[in-house]
């Protein structure tokens, strides 16, 4: 409670002297920079952010809180950073932004602390709004498929189930974030298929474990879904869009200031009635977003609401064990969820900042089939704070306690008497990160977390061979090191030419709800990963044309794994903590923007995946598979571009990717079945934009415009050639 009343006597703080900055982003001949992102930084990190209007001009109010930078970021354009006076009445500033390839931020996924892509060593890809709005792809599945070192599996049409592979890891190996609030179910699974792109500013995924940040499930990566503010959102916006398969596409949002709060606010309906019969979808989602600075400090909250309702023809493409008998007009999933984030910012002195974040987060997800209903509830609960500490200007550190509380409650898992029953496990992390930057070439970050998982105990089930567990405890240490160092600078001295970068950190994965429910194991230990990366960026061509070649190594411990058969000498259990297997290869990607009308980005990745020999044992694999045999859905070569044109109200975008074979199992009966290998295709596609004037464009976007036949999950075809067009309407700032 003396928390609760300091908290709120907090945001009334004292509106110390404070001063306004007024300004233009220009680019190199003159014209504005539309959203282009002004943060106002210090030692701690962002204190102030906004993002420009139609004519480039920016407006931002702070206190005065010790030296400050303004820092400028725009896709396609350089970095600026600007040093700010400490005095109030300084005069507009017309910034200039020379034309580069890359896409960076002052605050982006990878550390507790603010720090831009640019100067972190872990790899990281952005898809900024400009290019979420440019492409015009409804669901964000679609612009993910486009990310060097990831795969996306998707069981047909939009809406089927979509996994995402991050660099070999498992599919529910990825911790994913909407506004910092974790919507993983419990055990870490996540079904990409359903995140509309009209409310979102930008999506950023950080590759390689990281638990030693964000705890639970980030054993692969992060991918990390920032919705809009009203900071970088217009008045009002609205788009009406219908295509291919009868779908159908409405957005409304748009953003304003009432009683002092920022408000921003999207809602949105797709949905189509798909290829074939019963593979039907709808979606539809609402979102808030609302903030308020005050003086020294900021707080922001809101939360989304997504219902999805999608048919389940079962697979009628690849049929290798002849077991299909016609597509399935029963099954059907539904599903609900939501979640809703607290932040508040606090800058007590220009050296120390205290953060705290609420979250909650429920999914309900119900599944209809010719064997009747079944369905799951998951939910989380969320509180974090850190205290930020700028110990020197070359030391910056950061401290933090996380308290989650997560549950699942499932058909399957049941007592003795078939009643299902929630489990529950409770999470408590403590966390210590230091940021160290050397001059304007070396930044370093150190930082480790200790894990305490907490899973009460579990009721019996005999029918399943599940006696009684007690209450069980697990204690980690995630560690990790990220480093970027710049060899040369251009003869500004402002663009890194040549950038190494390199990172080092461990993921675990507690077990999911049923891997709990179907064992005789009491003691069932997270899985864990170990991920180590080096790459070196090269700017060439004036710093217009981007190369990065980047290894990777990842080594996956303590697998779970069903035991039995010949595996029954390794373990007294039914499933335990014995596989174990590795991922290793590389990404290289180019970035090239040689003007403003024009930029183009490519990426290969290499991957190489085996499984390894089960714990005591020289030759033993899981069941149904075998030492050194490849991860099935891990295709070893893989590879996308996007290209943009632009000239006068005409723009376009070319894109494509690229998946060479890779293994898969069974369509109807997985892996029990047989592995098979499902071929490897080529996926190209255009979209062009028209803007007619007075903030309307009409775009139409073909997909599949190569009209191919193809798979990326064994036996569920792709939509082949189909096409959207629409009308958008934006009122701008």
């Amino acid at each position: 409670m003396r928390f609760l009343v300091l908290w709120l006597g907090l945001l009334p703080a004292a509106t110390a002297a404070s001063f306004t900055i007024h300004g233009t982003v220009l680019d190199p001949s003159g014209a504005a920079i539309a959203g282009a992102q002004v943060s106002v930084v210090n030692r701690l990190g962002v204190a102030r952010q906004t993002t420009t209007d139609q004519a480039g001009g920016f407006t931002l109010k702070l206190a005065q809180a010790g030296d400050m930078h303004l820092a400028v970021t725009a896709p396609g354009f350089e970095t600026k950073n600007i040093p700010l006076a400490r005095t109030s009445g300084q005069e507009p500033l017309t910034v200039h932004l020379n034309i580069a390839p890359q896409v960076d931020s002052v605050r982006v996924a990878g550390s507790a602390i603010d720090v831009p892509l640019s100067e972190q060593g872990s790899s990281i890809a952005i898809v900024p709004r400009e290019e979420i709005a440019e492409r015009n792809e409804g669901l964000a599945v679609d612009l993910l498929r486009y990310l060097p070192g990831i795969t996306v599996a998707q069981t047909g049409s939009a809406g089927a189930v979509a996994d995402l592979f991050i660099r070999g890891g498992n599919y529910n190996f990825n911790l994913v974030q909407i506004d910092g609030v974790p919507v993983n179910s419990f055990g870490g699974a996540f079904d990409f298929a359903h995140i509309p792109t009209d409310w979102l500013d930008r999506v950023e995924v950080i590759e390689g474990a990281q638990s030693s940040v964000y705890g639970a499930y980030a054993n692969s990566g992060v991918v990390n879904l920032v919705t809009r503010s009203a900071a970088d959102s217009p008045p009002l916006e609205v788009l009406a869009e219908g295509g291919t398969y009868r779908e159908h596409r409405f957005a409304v949002g748009g953003a304003g200031t009432l009683a002092g709060f920022g408000v921003a606010a999207f809602v949105s309906q797709l949905g189509d009635n798909g290829p074939v019969a019963n593979s039907d979808y709808r979606n539809d989602n609402v979102a808030v977003h609302i903030t308020r600075s005050f003086a020294r400090q900021s707080l922001s909250f809101g939360g989304d609401y997504n219902a999805n309702d999608v048919g389940n023809p079962g697979p009628y493409g690849s049929d290798p064990g002849r077991d299909f008998t016609g597509l399935d007009p029963i099954s059907r999933d539904k599903n609900d969820f939501s979640d809703y984030f607290l932040h508040h910012q606090i800058d007590f002195s220009p050296r120390v900042r205290q953060e705290t974040f609420a979250s909650f987060f429920l999914e309900n997800s119900g599944y209809t089939s010719p064997y009747g209903f079944s369905y799951e509830k998951d939910l989380r609960g969320q509180f974090e704070t850190r205290s930020i500490v700028s110990v020197a200007p070359w030391y910056t550190a950061a401290f933090g306690v996380s308290l989650a509380r997560e549950e699942v409650k499932n058909t399957y898992i049941s007592d003795d008497n078939f009643n299902a029953f929630p489990l529950r496990r409770d999470d408590a992390g403590i966390y210590w990160e230091n940021r160290f930057q050397f001059g304007s070439r070396f930044f370093f970050n150190a930082g480790v977390r200790g894990e305490i998982i907490g899973t009460p105990s579990i009721q019996e089930n005999t029918s399943d061979g599940r006696p009684a567990f007690p209450a069980n405890t697990v204690t980690k240490v995630n560690p990790k090191l990220a480093a970027t160092y710049v060899l040369r600078t251009d003869r500004a001295g402002t663009l890194g030419s040549t950038r190494l970068h390199s990172s080092f950190g461990t993921g675990i994965r507690p077990p999911a709800g049923l891997e709990l429910a179907f064992t005789n194991n009491p003691a069932l230990k997270p899985e864990r990963t170990a991920s180590f990366d080096f790459g070196v960026e090269q700017r060439v061509l004036g710093g217009r044309l981007s190369l990065d070649a980047t290894y990777f190594y990842n080594r996956f411990y303590d697998l779970i794994v069903s035991l039995g058969g010949n595996l029954a000498v390794l373990s007294a259990y039914q499933t335990d903590n014995l596989s174990n297997a590795r991922a290793q290869g590389a990404e290289l990607s180019a970035r090239f923007r040689p003007t403003r009308w024009m930029s183009v980005a490519g990426s290969y990745t290499y991957l190489d995946s085996e499984i390894l020999s089960l714990n005591g044992s020289t030759g033993l694999a899981p069941l149904y598979f075998r030492v050194g045999q490849e991860l099935i859905r891990r295709p070893a070569n893989s590879g996308s571009f996007v290209s943009t044109f632009s000239h006068g109200r005409v723009s376009a975008n070319v894109t494509g990717y690229f998946r060479a074979s890779d293994l898969d199992v069974d369509p109807t009966y997985g892996a029990s079945a047989g592995l098979y290998p499902c071929r490897g295709f080529v996926d190209m596609g255009i979209n062009l934009n028209v803007r007619l004037g007075a903030g309307l464009t009409a775009y139409g976007n073909l997909r599949n415009a190569l009209n191919r036949s193809y798979e990326e999950v064994l036996g569920y075809p792709a939509p082949k050639l189909n096409f959207v067009t629409g009308l958008k309407w934006v009122l701008p700032k």
